[in-house]
């Protein structure tokens, strides 16, 4: 069967999701392609654009990418199908997925989606229902927790979990006729009922899926395989019960359906990164688990060896100091291990343990950074403001404070967002900071301004002012006396282009290898994110 995969956009990392999805598709026996709906040119197809004598004779996205039979497939499907060419202002966004899609003529459309992000991807759908024939599957965090989902017109089945295997089957009983609608850790649309089946175990041995699929995703979106940075997955699962996060939820919906937490072996992740560095520009690795250090006995030590030995480039990966231990930061600091992502979310220690189920203390927090810092491993903080308190901006600030002690290389500042089905959205419900219903609208950034209601516009404004601040702060500490004061200025939009230029140069700048060639290679390209970032709302 012929299958496309699809997601919103990619602002500067791949989606797992699809790359693994078309692996196992493509092992099947399945064609398989990807698109995206928003993404930025390559400096080739700038190109080339400029280099046209004409514009193609339907509406364009200024920034959209135009494939160079664009009219000819818009010609093609429209002779004997019915189709009418794009609706000005509508279809013109997304003009590239569209023809992709409409060349392309597949069988089964899959959907990657977080929250804030469907809005786009059911608009996008019903456009595509218009014009062919097709069952549209969503997949992703969003429709995992967010049920309801399947009752939006257009939308033919949605996968409720872990979908290696499960969107296989449900593939491969669709190919041979069979009662695809019962397949495990779906619900499906089918004859006038919808279909809520359970969910199949998890995948206990990840070592047997296949490598993830970068030539599919890089066909969709070019501009990533530019980037040197890039992403791996070496295990799955997280127990901690983060009130904000949906792994919490997600291990109480796979109670007895297999190990939480599991691992490829090392030798099999070195080797994934092997063939991307001998096949893509390559100068950093991100190890982009929830938590990396937490593996099995051995694992640590046995892919720092191999890692310095076959791959020897600099990396990261995402840590908790309650499960960080001195030895395996040695390891892999020898490794080639030049930074880590640890999550701080918030300074005062009482919202912590009760409104984000922390259970770690700031003293542990600063202990493992110092560990950190004494083996010469620079640390980056995620931080997280705008809590469902009385005095949250008090409480943010006291976050602002911890960071000033810890003095990391980068202080990542969000605001919360209220993600569906999680601890901390029953609790914003609770206490009267959000209402979730048919109508709540789901951003999708969590950067911009927060979801929650507080006791007044100009609260919120010095809270949301505070997250844009506060990074710059832990870099500037100079500015700590006059935060206060400057959060309670109009100044947010002016504070919002502020804070996405500290981000972009903290990310690349500061979190990366710099070369000079490279950098002037990739700076178009994360222009082109920073643009998207600053401008959504």
């Amino acid at each position: 069967m012929k299958i496309l995969l699809m997601c919103k956009e990619m602002i500067g990392y791949e989606r797992t999701a699809i790359m693994v999805l078309g692996s196992k598709l493509k092992q099947s026996g399945h064609e398989v392609k990807a698109a995206v709906l928003s993404r930025p040119l390559t400096a080739e197809e700038k190109k080339r654009r400029k280099n046209k004598k004409s514009e193609p004779k339907f509406p364009l996205h200024s920034d959209a990418y135009v494939p160079d039979d664009a009219e000819e497939v818009w010609k093609n499907t429209n002779l004997e199908s019915g189709l009418s060419k794009p609706k000005i202002n509508v279809e013109a966004k997304y003009n590239e997925a569209l023809i992709k899609a409409l060349s392309f003529q597949p069988d089964v459309v899959g959907y990657s989606a977080m929250t804030g992000e469907h809005y786009d991807i059911i608009e996008f759908n019903k456009i595509l229902k218009e014009k062919m024939n097709f069952i549209s599957v969503m997949g992703g965090p969003h429709p995992t927790f967010n049920k309801t989902v399947l009752e939006e017109k257009g939308i033919d089945a949605i996968c409720t979990g872990e979908g290696d295997t499960a969107f296989d089957d449900f593939i491969g009983r669709l190919k041979n006729g069979e009662d695809y609608w019962l397949t495990k850790s779906f619900h499906v649309k089918y004859k006038g009922e919808i279909y809520k089946n359970g969910l199949a175990p998890l995948v206990d041995e990840l070592d047997a899926l296949p490598y993830p699929d970068r030539d599919l995703l890089y066909d969709a979106d070019p501009s990533l395989a530019e980037v040197g940075l890039k992403s791996f997955v070496a295990g799955r699962g997280c127990p901690y019960k983060c009130s904000y996060c949906f792994n919490k939820q997600y291990n109480e919906n796979y109670k007895g359906l297999g190990k939480i937490i599991r691992a490829r072996s090392p030798e099999k992740m070195i080797r994934e990164i092997e063939d991307v560095l001998n096949r893509y520009p390559l100068n950093m690795v991100n190890m982009n688990d929830d938590v990396f250090m937490l593996k099995p006995n051995g694992w640590i030590k046995e892919f720092a060896k191999l890692y310095k030995e076959r791959i020897n480039l600099p990396f990261s990966s995402n840590v908790r100091a309650s499960s960080v231990k001195e030895e395996d930061i040695i390891a892999l600091k020898d490794a080639g291990m030049t930074h880590v992502w640890m999550g701080v979310e918030c300074g005062d220690e009482n919202a912590a343990n009760e409104i984000f189920l922390r259970n770690t203390t700031n003293e542990t927090i600063i202990r493992v950074n110092n560990l950190f810092v004494k083996h010469g491993v620079k640390v980056n903080t995620f931080n997280i403001m705008a809590l469902p308190t009385e005095n949250a901006f008090e409480v943010d600030l006291k976050t602002l404070d911890l960071n000033l002690i810890l003095k990391p290389n980068f202080a990542s500042f969000g605001l919360l967002y209220p993600f569906p089905g999680t601890a901390i959205a029953r609790m914003a419900i609770s206490r009267g900071y959000f209402e979730e219903d048919k109508d709540t609208l789901y951003l999708d950034s969590n950067k911009n301004q927060s979801m929650l209601k507080f006791k007044s516009n100009y609260e919120k404004r010095k809270i949301e002012n505070l997250q844009k601040l506060a990074g710059i702060c832990v870099d500037f500490p100079f500015l700590r006396p006059i935060i206060p004061f400057l959060c309670k200025l109009p100044l947010t939009k002016f504070y919002h282009f502020l804070f996405y230029v500290h981000l972009g140069y903290s990310h690349k700048i500061k979190s990366q290898p710099v070369k000079i060639k490279t950098l002037l290679k990739e700076i178009p390209i994360y222009f082109n994110y920073f643009k998207n970032l600053v401008f959504k709302s």
